[in-house]
């Protein structure tokens, strides 16, 4: 491991520890099982199979509800591994992978901010802030799925690890350009692929700029710092979202459809906001309250599932403590623990990233899984807390005590896991008839059977999370004008049976009864409901 002094060569070690985050990375996701969760069910296999047959945003429309419209280009690997019909604990564990890289990248960052302790100390410090970090209750629950958090936490910690490496070799001056742009470009890559992760990106900027010294001349090298950041943000932006941005310029006019539209006014949408923040704090006792609420909230406090994890609760704890320590040691002018003047300065970007990043996160949107990259540095925080508040020689028994109780105690999320089968999708269709138009009329998740359907057929959103036949958009316009004039065949599909019939009678249409068939999967939604409609007699096309 890259924390453990020994005689072997450092590149050696490196590899041996990157081997084995990944493998057992990869072999806890074949323990928990496959992956089943509703976006995945909903648009992780649908968008970029879509996307990459040039049918996402004209052929079909809306297939995946709102979430259509969110970047693919995350899902092509998932895609091109169920296409080559790979076998499921193989894509089990490749869905992982990101999971060990990222442990990889926070064991090296560990080994940097604790190296001004002592050779047993650091040791332990590193070992029990790293077990803190990989064991959090979201990191745990999102491991091995299609959600896509995990890649976007090794981008920001690599990006994160070369900031505080060239910190800690500089010993607190200058960063060179080159290592803040390629950090930017990461964090950028991160961003564009998964726009949540943008708070990251803020948070290390602003933390670029506060690192210190406060004094003038560091001030401009620091601004400096920032800028070239900013720019290496905007690259990696443009790689990974430009191309989806561009198609959604194209289709919907509007780089980011449908979100921001009440400043963007695209006619496709209405003007005003799709999602309003409903999670989290919304007042100033609910805000000082928060890491305490986030231990074991009810579901949708922060999460649509349950979960148990006390370690922002620690840190809230141990930061209040050593604030008033702090103080104290000010009023009583006593001299703080020296420090190596490169770790401190690292200490100091490291805190600022993690306080901007929790207060952008609440203040956005409080869903806590898109916060994997700071719990992975709830274990760096609670070690150096516990290493200034104890005295000498303490903390390598308080600190493993700790990381025992909270790993003990964290109860992970878990959305959705299923058997493994011999196919990572097993869905049987029934007979379909040519130039089929298929509505979707369910805000379930059912979008992940559509590749399965003859590609002739074509998809409607008719009544979900982003389309109704009563809103007064161009894409509610587009679905109702495509339904009038189709010529051919006509299919509801539904979950759970019977329901959306509202929206058919809407269009004026009606189901076949008795020729509804079902679409049964191994998902947990289902079985799904497909039934042939005909036009009803005496109702006028809308």
């Amino acid at each position: 491991m890259p924390f453990m002094a020994t005689s072997l060569p450092r590149r050696v070690l490196d590899i041996a520890f990157l081997a084995a985050c990944i493998i057992v990375a990869g072999s806890v996701s074949i323990v928990l099982g496959q992956d089943g969760n509703w976006d995945l069910q909903n648009y992780h296999y649908y968008n970029p199979w879509a996307w990459w047959n040039g049918r996402i945003f004209g052929h079909d429309i809306a297939a995946a509800q709102l979430q259509t419209y969110h970047n693919a280009l995350f899902d092509l690997p998932f895609l091109a591994m169920v296409s080559a019909a790979w076998p499921p604990r193989a894509i089990a564990f490749m869905l992982a992978v990101p999971a060990g890289v990222a442990a990889w990248f926070l064991g090296k960052l560990l080994s940097l901010l604790f190296a001004d302790l002592a050779a047993g100390e650091r040791n332990v410090a590193v070992v029990a802030a790293f077990a803190i970090g990989v064991t959090a209750a979201m990191g745990m629950g999102v491991l091995g799925t299609t959600m896509n958090e995990w890649p976007l936490v090794a981008l920001t910690l690599s990006a994160l690890w070369l900031v505080v490496r060239a910190i800690v070799r500089n010993g607190g001056v200058r960063i060179a350009l080159r290592t803040v742009a390629i950090a930017g470009l990461l964090v950028g890559l991160a961003s564009g692929g998964k726009l949540t992760a943008a708070t990251f990106a803020v948070g290390l900027c602003v933390a670029l700029l506060l690192r210190g010294p406060q004094e003038s001349r560091a001030w401009r090298h620091a601004f400096a710092e920032a800028f070239v950041f900013g720019l290496g943000v905007l690259a990696g932006l443009a790689i990974t979202l430009g191309p989806w941005a561009w198609a959604l310029w194209t289709h919907f006019d509007s780089p980011v459809f449908p979100y921001g539209n009440e400043w963007i006014k695209s006619q496709w949408w209405g003007h005003y906001p799709v999602l309003t923040r409903q999670y989290g704090p919304h007042n100033l006792l609910d805000w000082l309250m928060f890491p305490f609420n986030l231990m074991g909230p009810s579901t949708f406090f922060v999460t649509e599932v349950p979960y148990r994890d006390p370690r922002w609760s620690v840190v809230w704890v141990l930061a209040l403590v050593a604030a008033v320590a702090w103080v104290s040691h000010r009023v009583a002018r006593k001299p703080l623990p020296a420090s190596i003047a490169g770790v401190s300065s690292a200490w100091r970007l490291v805190t600022v990233f993690v306080v901007i990043s929790f207060v952008l996160w609440t203040a956005q949107h409080s869903v806590y899984r898109y916060i994997v990259v700071l719990d992975m540095l709830t274990g760096a925080l609670i070690v150096t807390l516990l290493q200034r508040l104890l005295r000498p020689g303490y903390l390598p028994g308080v600190a493993i005590l700790a990381a025992v109780t909270i790993i003990a105690t964290t109860h992970r999320a878990d959305w959705w896991h299923i058997e493994f089968g011999d196919r990572w999708f097993d869905v049987a269709v029934p007979a379909i008839d040519k130039d089929a138009l298929v509505l979707i009329t369910t805000e379930a998740p059912v979008s992940y059977v559509l590749p399965f359907l003859p590609p002739d057929a074509r998809h409607l959103g008719v009544a979900n999370s982003v389309n109704a036949p009563s809103r007064k958009t161009r894409l509610a316009d587009t679905v109702n004008a495509a339904i009038r004039d189709h010529k051919g065949p006509l299919y509801q599909l539904t979950f759970p049976a019977g329901s959306g019939t509202d929206a058919l009678q809407s269009h004026g249409l009606a189901r076949v009864q008795s020729s509804c068939s079902e679409i049964r999967t191994k998902m947990l939604t289902s079985p799904i409901e497909l039934c042939p409609l005909e036009r009803a007699r005496g109702v006028e096309k809308p």
